[in-house]
């Protein structure tokens, strides 16, 4: 457009001058001939300088830019083989620089496709219609697993909300949380929670999953559990070992003492409570046996089966005294040498003789230093036999979480029979030792465990539960006894209780039961009951009267 207006302008003086002279010369051409002719030619330089251009520009470098605004595919930077080669060279050359410059450009704008969103439903079942499935679930009913399996955020959140409801709910039996417990596993929800407190972003997070372990308390989350231990924050590890106390599992034990030696924020009264729980109150070691008593095909008793009234049926262990090796040893425990006397402990522990029960007894219960304690322990547990048996109950009760720990471990690996071993204590230990077993039962949440087992179907539970208290009884500690015959809320573990006072019942307690026997808010047949022990009380029967009558089969147990 410059060349045009440039031409234009020198255009017009000589056309200025040939339109004066050919007026004046009034010549065949017209002043408007020059100036159509002129025109002409500035049209024809137009045209030809336009198609010069586009020759120039053949190939579209607006292509790149064109691919900046599609979102559909990426754009392509590189012109086809066939284009490349049917380009003239010199194109090639001219296009290259350019190419070379917008190359970077091109690739660092790639806007590619981006993929559908997976549309997540919130809610495919409903509250209403997952709580009547789970509920089938727990009465081991037929139920919709697809429900159950549903992917559904809200959807899941009421089925773990619905199972843990039935987990804690008093109203179901032990084969419903069992149920429970297993759906929770099952669908996944112990997997999520466990790596929530292991990965999740804040404290308050993985100490929410922590508490949500416990209260599911499913034997699989232990070892995350234990993992959460180290946890950087205290109140995760706190909660982990709360959590730990949910378990009941002696397992953790190790883990836990290892906790408490690196930090020493731990409360002291938690950890004690979770050791104990771990130790004592596991179902695993409760419920653990070595031998069943022979049931006949009506249910009752065998001829093998125990009553109180078997004291003998256990093989006593010998002296020792001829065995030179375990009096040499004897000699060397009272040295003061911590490691010496270790040392002497860990020998004992192989040699199966009265001598060696009693010096590691001794050793269990009064040396100075918990670790040599706790070696005892565990020296005794090794020679597994009845009478160690008195020995490991009170070292339930130590003052060390060491000695405590190892004599959960030695509890649970014994294999005689534990009700029989408390008969045998009964018959064997001084009123002294008695009690002190008695209290530690007490101490350690034994007695609290059989109480619940008084009533129970096993038969094995409830004779282990009924020699236990009668242990109780014959000590003169009751009142464990007593406060389950006043509050228990099963009328059968409170009539049960009452049978062992009329097994073993001191004359002493007699004051007590009148006072509870008058009582008006006292159920007519547990009034009953009470008046028969202290009308055998009264008539000054022996007061550890182990008759046919008094050892029957059913009797031990929940029939009066």
């Amino acid at each position: 457009m410059l060349a045009a207006a440039l031409f234009l302008l020198t255009a017009s003086v000589p056309t200025h001058a040939a339109i004066q002279a050919a007026a004046s010369d009034d010549s065949f051409l017209s002043p408007w001939t020059y100036s159509t002719l002129i025109l002409v030619l500035l049209l024809c330089a137009l045209v030809v300088y336009k198609k010069r251009r586009s020759a120039a520009e053949s190939i579209d470098f607006s292509e790149p830019a064109k691919s900046l605004q599609r979102t559909a595919r990426p754009a392509t930077t590189q012109p086809t083989a066939a284009r490349v080669a049917v380009e003239p060279a010199t194109l090639n050359e001219r296009r290259a620089p350019a190419v070379e410059r917008r190359a970077p450009v091109i690739e660092g704008s790639q806007v590619w496709e981006k993929p559908n969103p997976v549309e997540v439903e919130t809610s495919v079942y409903g509250a209403y219609r997952i709580d009547q499935e789970v509920g089938k679930l727990i009465l081991g009913k037929t139920h919709r697993m697809d429900v159950m399996a549903s992917r559904a955020t809200d959807d899941r959140r009421a089925i773990e909300a619905s199972l843990v409801k039935a987990l804690e709910s008093w109203e179901n039996d032990a084969d419903a949380r069992r149920r429970a417990r297993e759906a929770l596993e099952e669908y996944g929800f112990v997997a999520r929670q466990s790596a929530m407190m292991l990965m999740g972003r804040d404290a308050w997070e993985r100490s929410s999953a922590a508490r949500s372990l416990g209260q599911i308390g499913s034997p699989s989350s232990l070892t995350f559990l234990i993992e959460a231990l180290h946890d950087s924050d205290s109140v995760v590890r706190n909660q982990a070992v709360a959590s730990l106390g949910e378990l009941k599992m002696p397992a953790a034990i190790g883990a836990l003492l290892d906790i408490a030696r690196r930090h020493s924020d731990i409360p002291a009264s938690l950890l004690s409570a979770t050791l104990s729980a771990c130790s004592v109150e596991s179902l695993g070691y409760l419920d653990a046996s070595s031998s069943e008593p022979a049931l006949l095909a009506d249910g009752s008793a065998g001829t093998e089966s125990r009553d109180l009234g078997n004291f003998l049926a256990f093989a006593d262990l010998p002296e020792g005294d001829d065995d030179a090796a375990l009096t040499d040893m004897l000699g060397r425990l009272a040295s003061p040498d911590e490691h010496a006397r270790a040392q002497v402990v860990s020998e004992l522990a192989s040699h199966p003789a009265r001598r060696a029960v009693a010096a590691l007894s001794s050793v269990a219960l009064s040396d100075s230093e918990s670790s040599i304690r706790s070696a005892a322990v565990s020296g005794l547990g090794s020679i597994d036999h009845e009478s160690v048996f008195a020995t490991i109950l009170i070292a339930l009760a130590d003052a060390s979480r060491e000695v405590r720990a190892a004599a959960a471990r030695t509890l649970s690996g014994l294999s005689f029979d534990r009700a029989d071993a408390y008969v045998r204590v009964m018959e064997t230990a001084d009123a002294d030792t008695l009690q002190t077993v008695a209290r530690a039962c007490i101490t350690t949440g034994i007695v609290a465990q059989a109480i619940n087992r008084l009533a129970s179907e096993d038969r094995h539970q409830a004779y282990e539960a009924f020699s236990l208290l009668s242990l109780l009884a014959k000590a003169n500690e009751t009142e464990p006894i007593l406060e389950a015959i006043r509050s228990h809320k099963d009328e059968e573990v409170r009539l049960a209780a009452i049978r062992v006072l009329n097994v073993a019942a001191q004359p002493d307690l007699a004051p007590t039961l009148r006072e509870m026997a008058g009582a008006e808010a006292l159920a007519e047949n547990v009034r009953t009951a009470i008046l028969e022990v202290l009308y055998k009380l009264d008539q000054d029967q022996p007061v550890f009267d182990l008759g046919s009558s008094d050892n029957g089969a059913v009797s031990l147990h929940n029939s009066l």
